[in-house]
């Protein structure tokens, strides 16, 4: 349990949520369910997650798919090497 010294807004919620999963070293990915009352600023500081989430997963994939593509070229410009 931690103390909240500013108005409880979603973003605010959001942010303590994510500095402390950080400190636990659990990623976004990790968390597959959370329970809340339906208060606005936590309805608010689990869509902001969501899109947090969202993001980095759109950000991993793309990460992943311009490794595959450097590879690709790799051996594509090698092939042509031993003509």
């Amino acid at each position: 349990m931690i103390q909240l010294f500013q108005s409880h807004t979603g973003q605010y919620i959001k942010n303590k949520i994510v500095e402390i999963i950080r400190e636990y070293d659990i990623e976004l990915d990790q968390i597959f369910s959370i329970t809340s009352d339906n208060g606005r600023n936590m309805v608010k500081a689990i869509e902001l997650l969501n899109d947090d989430a969202t993001e980095d997963s759109i950000h991993d994939e793309n990460k992943d798919e311009e490794t595959y593509l450097d590879g690709e070229r790799e051996a594509d410009s090698n092939s042509g090497c031993n003509d």
